[in-house]
């Protein structure tokens, strides 16, 4: 879960992501809080994890280990907002448009396209 501070709506009061067991539905529980930038969406694939930071950028860790995450890049210069993944391609929507990545090697995006949007 990301929890962002500076906005009436996400009603956090810290810039984090906390990670949550939740083997058990009826009792969740903290396992773990990261600090971060600004976290907007994020999106998971096996033990990747991306996290956007809106203004801050585009990062991503490996979480094999959930309570000790490991950053593997950070792309700045990215205005990102929301991410999907799809089989080692990455979908960021940011400020400007729409990205697309190839994420074969995790410790290396590949930008394959960008969608522009004008507003």
């Amino acid at each position: 879960v990301t929890l962002r501070s500076d906005n009436p709506w996400c009603g956090g009061i810290n810039n984090q992501l906390d990670v949550i067991d939740i083997s058990n539905i009826y009792s969740p529980y903290l396992l773990k809080t990261y600090p971060m930038a600004s976290p907007y969406g994020l999106g998971l694939d096996n033990n990747t994890l991306f996290i956007c930071e809106g203004k801050n950028g585009l990062k991503t860790f490996n979480a094999a280990d959930v309570k000790d995450i490991k950053q593997l890049q950070h792309l700045k210069g990215v205005n990102a907002f929301d991410v999907i993944t799809l089989d080692k391609t990455l979908l960021m929507i940011g400020r400007d448009g729409l990205y697309q990545y190839d994420y074969s090697n995790k410790n290396k995006l590949e930008l394959l396209s960008v969608i522009p949007v004008i507003k």
